[in-house]
C-alpha cells in the first residue's frame, strides 16, 4: 500500500515513503495502520478522525516491538516458569518456613544468607525474567527503544527520557482518543498533534533503520536524556542534521517535505 492508493498524497514524503517501505518489510499490517495514520492526520476534517487516527497509532506502536525482535511472553508462560519454580524447589527438598533452612549465617548486618541448590537459583531467575518482560506495552517499548539487546525489561530504561515521552504519546494523549465516546478528551491542537506524530516517527525509523543508521537513534536518546522538558521537534532537527552534515538552520528532506506537505510556511 502506498500513499496514493488512499486516494491522495497529502501528508506523504519520500521519508515517509521510506518508513513505510521499511514497516511493510517486516508486516504489511502494521505498514497499513502507518498509511491510515498518516490519512487521518493530514485529513482533518475526516468523521471521527481522532478516533481512527489514535486506533492506527496505537495499533502501529503497541506492535512495533513484535515485528523487531522484542520477547513477548503472555500470563500463561509466566505462570509455567511459576509452576517449574515450585517444582524444582520441592525436587530440591527445601523447607516452606524460612526459619527451617539448616545451612545459614549471618554474612554482615542482621541479614541471614541461606545456601540453595543452583537449579533453584536457575529456576527463581527465569521465574523473575518471565514476569518482567511479560509486562506492560510501556515496558516493552522500553526493551525496543532504550535496551534493544537487553534480556529482560529494566526498570532504568522504562525511565530513559525518549521511552517516557513515546509511552506518554501512545498511552496518554492519544489512547484517550481510543475511547473517545466515554472519555470524551480534551482536543488536541494540530501542531503539537504533528509533532508529537512527528517524534514517534522518528523513533521508528531509528528502531528500524540499518545498522549503519542506529547512529541516529543512539543521539536522539542522548539528547532526550539532557532535555529537562521533552524535546522538541526542532532539537531533534538539529540532532539528524549534525548527522547529515547539513549547515546550520538545514534539516533533513523529509522534515522539510513533511513541514510542506502540512501547509507549513
Amino acid at each position: 500500500m502506498s500513499g496514493a492508493s488512499l486516494g491522495s498524497d497529502a501528508g506523504w514524503s519520500e521519508a515517509r515513503r521510506r518508513l513505510h517501505a521499511q514497516l511493510a518489510h517486516r508486516n504489511a499490517l502494521l505498514a497499513d495502520y502507518y498509511a491510515s495514520a498518516i490519512y487521518f492526520l493530514s485529513t482533518p476534517g475526516a468523521p471521527a478522525r481522532m478516533s481512527h487516527l489514535a486506533h492506527a497509532v496505537r495499533e502501529l506502536c503497541l506492535h512495533l516491538p513484535d515485528v523487531v525482535g522484542v520477547v513477548r511472553l503472555d500470563r500463561s508462560q509466566s505462570e509455567n516458569k511459576s509452576a517449574d519454580f515450585m517444582r524444582v524447589w520441592e525436587s530440591a527438598g527445601l523447607p516452606d518456613d524460612a526459619a527451617d533452612f539448616a545451612v545459614c549465617a549471618e554474612v554482615g548486618g542482621d541479614v541471614a544468607m541461606c545456601l540453595v541448590p543452583r537449579p533453584v537459583v536457575q529456576a527463581a531467575v527465569e521465574m523473575v525474567v518471565a514476569s518482567r518482560i511479560r509486562g506492560t506495552a510501556g515496558r516493552r517499548a522500553a526493551m525496543m527503544i532504550a535496551e534493544p539487546h537487553a534480556p529482560g525489561g529494566h526498570t532504568n530504561a522504562e525511565r530513559d527520557p525518549t521511552v517516557r515521552r513515546w509511552n506518554t504519546i501512545v498511552g496518554k494523549t492519544l489512547f484517550a482518543f481510543v475511547h473517545a465516546f466515554d472519555k470524551a478528551p480534551s482536543p488536541i491542537g494540530e501542531e503539537d498533534l504533528h509533532r508529537d506524530f512527528m517524534f514517534l516517527e522518528q523513533v521508528m525509523r531509528g528502531v528500524l533503520a540499518p545498522l549503519e543508521h542506529v547512529a541516529d537513534l543512539d543521539e536522539l536518546l542522548a539528547e532526550t536524556a539532557r532535555q529537562p522538558e521533552p524535546v522538541e521537534v526542532e532539537d531533534v532537527t538539529v540532532v539528524v542534521a549534525r548527522h547529515a552534515g547539513l549547515k546550520p538552520g538545514g534539516a533533513p528532506d523529509y522534515l522539510r517535505d513533511e513541514g510542506d506537505a502540512r501547509g507549513d510556511s
